[in-house]
């Protein structure tokens, strides 16, 4: 019987395999297992899922952190309903699949390509138009930012421009700029100061079952479910950032979305790149323009 398995993984996007008939999946720290988790609690040769038929085995490899099905020990265990699996300290959804429930899984994912299409075509014809005129530029902003957000599955976000050496507020939706300074601000801060140091995104799934974010007060209160931010690169100049998050339930952002999310924001950071070499995009102040700076210097948790 078909099934999927959704690791999550600290500081990452969510990996999934999808797993057939006849099929094995080698679970591990090593680079040649079909699943590689590179943390620190999985073992090289961590454990092993494999198709008994009308149920999947779970063996452990001898592994040194163990592994474990709805929080019991295992050694080895059948799987024949959906359940939760830990190896290590990598938490894992497992999914017995019906053809249904595979066929729902493409369509989502077929959607959220034709949805990708449709707003990279609208932004392109925004970014055609006279490099001169402030307000294409800010429908660029907000579009592109509104784009992300729906991409991510998430409600919120901003949007920051790099702007004579800072970084200022250039777009926000379901968000008033005036407020992210402060404790009144849920949200994490600190993601989108990683992702712009670091010069990669940061993902978080779940992240009560994460110990940087179990960390960050600001995050528990708001009950983030899902959070992203892409920094805007043009070579090693971050031009801004993108941060996007949830609190209601919702599937995990994996891998495969977060290309489709890398993808879009390259194409951001090409127009964004464009505009900000003519001196053509000017922060729109009166819908935000908060500096980045104040922002960090009011923390909200």
């Amino acid at each position: 019987m078909p099934a999927r398995l959704t690791a999550y993984v600290p500081d990452s996007a969510a990996i999934t395999r999808t797993l057939g008939a006849g099929e094995a999946l080698r679970i591990g720290r090593a680079a040649d297992c079909d699943l590689p988790l590179a943390h620190a609690s999985i073992s090289r040769a961590h454990a092993k899922l494999s198709d008994g038929g009308d149920h999947w085995l779970l063996t452990d490899l001898g592994s040194k952190n163990g592994s474990f099905v709805d929080g019991a020990p295992v050694v080895r265990a059948r799987l024949q309903h959906s359940c939760w699996l830990r190896f290590g300290d990598i938490h894992c959804e497992f999914a017995v699949l019906d053809p249904a429930a595979q066929e729902v899984e493409d369509a989502r994912w077929r959607e959220r390509q034709r949805t990708a299409t449709a707003y990279t075509q609208q932004l392109d014809a925004l970014a055609s138009a006279s490099p001169t005129a402030p307000t294409p530029a800010r429908s660029l902003l907000q579009g592109s930012l509104q784009a992300m957000v729906e991409l991510a599955g998430c409600e919120r976000g901003f949007l920051l421009v790099e702007e004579d050496g800072s970084f200022r507020v250039g777009a926000a939706l379901a968000l008033d700029p005036a407020h992210m300074a402060g404790a009144q601000f849920v949200g994490s801060l600190s993601a989108v100061s990683r992702a712009i140091a670091e010069r990669r995104p940061v993902v978080f799934n779940e992240p009560g079952q994460d110990a940087w974010m179990d960390a960050r007060e600001s995050v528990v209160r708001g009950g983030l479910r899902t959070l992203v931010c892409l920094p805007l690169l043009d070579g090693e100049r971050v031009l801004g950032a993108i941060y996007a998050d949830r609190r209601s339930a919702g599937p995990p952002l994996t891998t495969l979305d977060l290309q489709l999310l890398e993808a879009f924001a390259e194409r951001t950071a090409l127009w964004l790149s464009a505009h900000l070499a003519r001196s053509a995009l000017a922060v729109d102040n009166r819908s935000g323009g908060l500096d980045w700076q104040r922002i960090l210097a009011e923390p909200a948790g």
